[in-house]
Order: C-alpha cells, then structure tokens, then sequence
C-alpha cells in the first residue's frame, strides 16, 4: 500500500482538507485500496477537531471530515509513509529537521503536483469561509495532479 502523508502546521484546516479531498479522489479512481492517506500538523499540542469552516468547505463538495482530529507530526509518520506533502516551503523544512533522510520523498504539494514550482497553499485559519472555499479549491486543483500521478505510477 502507498502511504500518503499531508503536513500543515494545525492539522485542523489544509492538511485535513488535503487527507479528505484525497480519500475521496481515490476512492473514485478506484485506488482506495492502494492508498493510504493521513495527515499531522507540525505545531499540534492538542488533538482538535478540524475547523469549522473545514468542514463546511468540504460538505459543500460531499465530502465528510467532521470525525477528524488533529494529530502531531514524529518521527514514526514520516517513516512510515512513502510521499510527505507539506503545504508549505516551511512545513517541508521542519519534516526535514525531524528526519533529514526523508529527502527523497519530501515535497510541498505545488512542488509535487507541478514537477518543482514553488508555492505554498496559505493557510485559511481564522478566515472566513470564502477564504476555505478558495483553498479547497486550490488544494483540488493540485490533488487531482496527484491522484493521476500516483494512479499512473500503479500502471
């Protein structure tokens, strides 16, 4: 099985979007039984709910991330996964510091998705819900690009 990991600060807004509207795109590829997908946040004392505008930004598209909770980023996640998507370039350093020989499989999304264009996706914490729309909505551009490498990876 693929291991897919989503790193944002929280965990409670992009990564969790990110784990959401990704599970969704597998299953209707129908590689959901090929992928597995999580996601942590780096600065996680507490494990919280996903925000609410989280979750009303993915309801809005049918999907459901009101059971998540937040969960740090260790070392034990990263080795266990075989992609690390941050969504920022400072998300991506700190999975280094935690574990600098995760390297080879460390990228920020827009990196990943666009073979080394740089980008972050902003984070949306405290923002109005127009603001998480506008998110969800670049994290699905970008999570498409994914779901079709990875499924052409299985070929």
């Amino acid at each position: 099985m693929f291991n897919i990991l989503f790193v944002c600060t929280g965990n409670t807004c992009r990564s969790c979007m990110a784990e959401g509207i990704m599970k969704d795109l597998t299953k209707k590829s129908g590689m959901e039984d090929k992928v597995y997908i999580s996601s942590a946040g780096t600065g996680v004392n507490l494990s919280l709910p996903a925000s609410d505008n989280a979750v009303l930004a993915l309801q809005e598209i049918d999907i459901d991330i009101s059971g998540h909770l937040s969960r740090p980023l260790n070392r034990q996640l990263l080795e266990d996964s075989d992609l690390v998507l941050g969504m920022t370039g400072a998300h991506k350093s700190h999975i280094l510091k935690i574990m600098p020989e995760a390297e080879v499989k460390t990228f920020t999304l827009i990196e990943y998705a666009t073979d080394n264009k740089t980008g972050d996706i902003e984070d949306p914490y405290f923002m109005d819900l127009d603001t998480y729309i506008d998110v969800r909505d670049e994290l699905m551009r970008y999570l498409k690009i994914v779901a079709e490498k990875i499924k052409d990876s299985e070929k």
